[in-house]
């Protein structure tokens, strides 16, 4: 059996990026072993965030924005952004970039094969391949849900699931200063549902059909409404621009409470390790926090003493908003639509970033319907007190 000090399971956003900050830290002389199924990039996903700094990855953006639309209730406004930028990444170009260095670094392993599951055998966790086994004094994991199906289940089930199509069109429609944020869809009943528009320039675009619900719609039901939002908002018949690229995906929108380690020292990363923001499926800028965390731990201790990703009032307010998302769609419509006629969209980024202060929480708080919050708080005490 080989032996490694820290295995990496999983090469997607958040493997890729604990294994680029142990390249560049003294961690780097550790063995170190990244493993998954396919070490193949692709552009099959973007991953976007906003930064008040220097963003994560600065050299790999793709494109960024300091403008934002919305549109609800058929209001639409376009702000500036003074605080954030607005950043997008392409995990083909991100997954390229990192493993090729990891590759010319005599620490690190890449080994392209399924895992099998983990073990752990009293000291070391070991994983296993249909071939061979490797253990380590760590194992990083973002490949299986920790949930065991015998735990208990989500109150809210809820998913953020997308298709988009990148296009190009034969004639300039896009105004590639502003991407938009949410274009909402009121004749979604089910749930919350919009249209995410990511220009790339005027002639080229990423349109996604996203939803807030428990149910995923057959993929030609998204491809519609695609396609009648580039019919009603740009003039746009389907001879008119080209379909370069399909994305697809669902997002767990969990509610239950935080689960670090899914076997003794094997520490869940990412979206399995409870990163991903409840209450609107972000993840990327939440993961640069975790792996952060994970590389001052080793550094300083050895050891690995993770913390919660969101601080209890950020989890209780999630945990409000998911119930209402779930049980009154209507009164979430009527939520986002005050949000963001009675905040900057600074303000509301800085909360949703988990940034704000108790004071600007309460301003947002104020700002918005305040019974359909009062009928969620009692349905979520039993899960709050699980925090």
């Amino acid at each position: 059996m080989q032996q490694y000090n820290y295995i990496i399971a999983g090469a997607g956003a958040s493997g890729l990026s604990l294994a680029w900050k142990m390249l560049h830290s003294q961690l780097s002389e550790k063995k170190i072993l990244i493993i998954d199924q396919s070490l193949t990039p692709t552009n099959d996903k973007t991953w976007c965030f906003w930064d008040a700094a220097d963003p994560p990855f600065a050299d790999l953006i793709y494109r960024k924005w300091t403008e934002a639309e919305v549109s609800i209730f058929g209001n639409r406004s376009i702000e500036p952004l003074s605080d954030y930028t607005y950043y997008c990444l392409r995990s083909g170009d991100f997954r390229n970039h990192i493993l090729n260095s990891l590759k010319d670094h005599p620490s690190f392993d890449l080994l392209e094969t399924p895992i099998q599951n983990f073990s752990f055998n009293g000291q070391n966790p070991i994983l296993h391949t249909d071939k061979t086994s490797f253990n380590a004094d760590f194992i990083f994991q973002s490949c299986f849900n920790p949930w065991d199906k015998a735990e208990d289940h989500p109150r809210h089930p809820l998913l953020q699931h997308f298709l988009g199509w990148e296009v190009t069109t034969s004639k300039p429609v896009f105004n590639n200063n502003v991407f938009t944020l949410m274009d909402f869809d009121q004749t979604f009943g089910e749930g919350i549902a919009f249209i995410y528009l990511l220009p790339w320039s005027k002639t080229s675009a990423l349109i996604e059909y996203t939803i807030f619900s428990d149910t995923l719609l057959e993929k030609k039901q998204y491809e519609e409404k695609v396609s009648l939002y580039l019919s009603n908002r740009f003039n746009l018949k389907p001879v008119d621009y080209n379909i370069e690229r399909k994305e697809f995906g669902k997002i767990p929108m969990e509610d239950r409470p935080y689960k670090p380690w899914y076997k003794p020292r094997i520490l869940n990363l990412g979206t399995v390790g409870g990163v991903t923001k409840p209450s609107t499926g972000y993840t990327f800028k939440r993961i640069q926090k975790q792996t952060d965390a994970i590389i001052s731990s080793l550094l300083s201790k050895g050891t690995l003493q993770p913390q919660p990703p969101s601080k209890k009032r950020f989890k209780a307010y999630d945990l409000w908003l998911l119930q209402i998302i779930d049980q009154h769609p209507k009164d979430a419509l009527r939520i986002f639509n005050h949000l963001f006629k009675n905040n900057s969209l600074d303000e509301v980024f800085r909360f949703l970033a988990e940034e704000s202060s108790i004071f600007d929480d309460l301003k947002i708080m104020s700002s918005v319907p305040y019974l359909p919050f009062l009928r969620a708080i009692p349905k979520t005490f039993d899960r709050l007190r699980e925090l």
